[in-house]
């Protein structure tokens, strides 16, 4: 088993660091995604049971898109790995509730972590730091010291590694926000005109947010400046909205919208979505079409999303939702899952955005907006009755 999961570990390795002409592309995409299905078919028993409760294997799947996706509450309570514990190097568990054994968890071997690696690095150079842009890279958040587990911590420090420069860190200690050191860089990075790249969770930004008001400031941080904030909220601060988020960061801290960027990111996935921001223009978020277009996620070359209709089955498994602007549940295929489930269907809900429509299955490049949760979901953002939900929409 080791053996076959390092092939397709580098298979997929090149996919990413290839990605060549989007036809030829697309069509190796389906033969990777088909491969590593018949891999986790035969070595992930739990995923295997529920392939056949829905009466699918790969010997009738024939398109990415008819790969059954894993319900995300099933890495809360199973071992979801293709392989034994003893192949296990690093596991991440989630943050979304306090019950010890309501957690999800994502096991990892020395090549899927090689993998994620590539994954996180590929993905951030083309979304965060075109060009190899270095930055100092400030990070509002716990380090990976302090949050062994957190995938989240791991993938900033990841970022800090690969386009940090000198003084680059993490801001959260044992106390929780060290505001003082926090204040004491921007001001040092404005004066410097030194580009600051500064991420962390969004409950982080809130409390920074809230606390700069308090004492009245404001900074007017240098071109090339940009914040990312990853995570939802999860109880831990009062939540705002996109909007408000976008404005608090142009007014307190001087960056502009364009370079506000929210980061999809799941314990359960070895990817990461960013908003696409290129082509939104530096002005006051609104939340008409073309701006939601605008500010739409993007998939990596190497992830799918769809949108799903969970009261709808077709052979088993929620139907495709096919109009743009249709709500449903997001359903994500990551190649860089190679060992753990890479179809997975989340608690989250969106839509596809005008041009962005699937079919029978998304194809790259196609963009959709994340609405919120389903109630009853873990406490990772804002939460909606999935009926009153759907009535709305």
């Amino acid at each position: 088993m080791i053996s076959e999961l390092r092939l397709l570990t580098e298979k997929v390795a090149e996919f990413i660091t290839g990605q060549p002409a989007s036809g030829a592309a697309e069509g190796r995409f389906e033969s990777l995604a088909l491969e590593v299905f018949d891999f986790q078919y035969r070595n992930i028993d739990l995923y295997r049971e529920h392939c056949r409760r829905v009466n699918r294997s790969p010997s009738n799947v024939r398109r990415w898109g008819d790969i059954p996706a894993m319900p995300v509450l099933l890495f809360k309570h199973f071992f979801l790995y293709a392989g034994q514990l003893n192949d296990v190097t690093k596991t991440f568990c989630s943050s979304g509730t306090s019950s010890p054994r309501r957690y999800s968890q994502a096991h990892f071997s020395t090549p899927g972590m090689r993998l994620m690696n590539l994954s996180i690095e590929t993905n951030a150079a083309q979304r965060l730091f075109p060009e190899d842009r270095l930055t100092r890279i400030l990070v509002l958040a716990p380090g990976p010291a302090q949050a062994p587990a957190s995938i989240m911590s791991y993938g900033m420090a990841r970022l800090i590694t690969r386009f940090g420069v000198e003084r680059s860190r993490f801001l959260v200690g044992a106390n929780g926000l060290n505001l003082e050191e926090v204040i004491s860089e921007l001001r040092e990075c404005q004066n410097a005109e030194t580009p600051v790249s500064l991420l962390g969770s969004s409950f982080g930004f809130v409390h920074l947010f809230d606390a700069l008001a308090e004492r009245g400031l404001t900074f007017s941080l240098s071109q090339g400046s940009q914040v990312m904030h990853a995570g939802g909220y999860k109880g831990r601060s009062r939540e705002i909205g996109p909007d408000d988020f976008i404005a608090m960061a142009q007014s307190r801290l001087g960056v502009p919208a364009r370079r506000v960027i929210n980061l999809l990111g799941m314990t359960e996935l070895a990817s990461q979505i960013y908003d696409c921001t290129s082509d939104s223009p530096d002005r006051d978020p609104s939340r008409s079409e073309s701006t939601r277009r605008a500010r739409r996620k993007i998939p990596p070359a190497w992830v799918r999303t769809r949108v799903v209709d969970p009261r709808a089955l077709l052979n088993g498994e929620p139907a495709p939702v096919v109009a743009a602007g249709q709500a449903g549940v997001l359903w994500h295929l990551d190649l860089a899952n190679v060992e753990r489930p890479m179809a997975v269907q989340t608690e989250d809900l969106g839509v596809l955005l005008p041009g962005d429509e699937q079919g029978a299955g998304q194809a790259a490049g196609a963009g959709f907006e994340i609405l919120g949760r389903a109630e009853g979901a873990e406490m990772r953002g804002c939460s909606l009755s999935l009926e009153d939900f759907f009535r709305a929409h």
